[in-house]
C-alpha cells in the first residue's frame, strides 16, 4: 500500500509539473503571437471596411478604418514591447496595412469616372510601393 501511495504522489507531481510547462508554453505562444493577432484584427477591419464601402455603408467603413488605424498602432507597439518581431509578423502587418490603408481607403473615395478610377488605382499602387 505505501508503494501505491508513493506512486500516486509521483504521478500527481508529474501532472502538476507538466501543467506548469504547458502553461509556460501557452504564455510564450501568446507573447510571440499577440502582435500577429492584432495584425489579423487590422486585416479583418480593412476587409470589413471594403465590404461596407461596396454596400454603400460609408459611415461604417470610416469607423472600421479608424479601428484599423488604432490596431496598426497597437500591433507595432506590442511587437516592440514584447520583443516578438518575426518575418511572418512583418509580412502580415504589411498585408493588413495594404488592405486597410490602400484598398479600403481607395474604395471609400468612391471613384465613379475613368479619371477617378485611375487616381484610385494610382493611390493603391503608391501605398503598395510604400510598403
Amino acid at each position: 500500500l505505501p508503494r501505491r501511495v508513493a506512486g500516486i504522489f509521483q504521478s500527481t507531481k508529474k501532472l502538476f509539473l507538466s501543467e506548469r510547462a504547458g502553461r509556460a508554453r501557452t504564455l510564450e505562444f501568446i507573447r510571440k503571437n499577440a502582435a500577429n493577432g492584432l495584425s489579423v484584427a487590422n486585416l479583418v477591419a480593412g476587409l470589413s471596411s471594403v465590404l461596407c464601402s461596396l454596400n454603400r455603408h460609408h459611415h461604417h467603413s470610416c469607423w472600421l478604418l479608424l479601428v484599423g488605424f488604432l490596431l496598426d498602432l497597437a500591433d507595432g507597439a506590442v511587437a516592440r514591447r514584447l520583443d516578438a518581431c518575426s518575418a511572418l509578423g512583418a509580412k502580415l502587418d504589411d498585408f493588413a496595412d495594404f488592405t486597410t490603408f490602400g484598398l479600403a481607403t481607395a474604395l471609400l473615395l468612391q471613384p465613379q469616372g475613368v479619371l477617378d478610377g485611375l487616381l484610385a488605382i494610382a493611390y493603391v499602387m503608391a501605398v503598395f510601393a510604400r510598403l
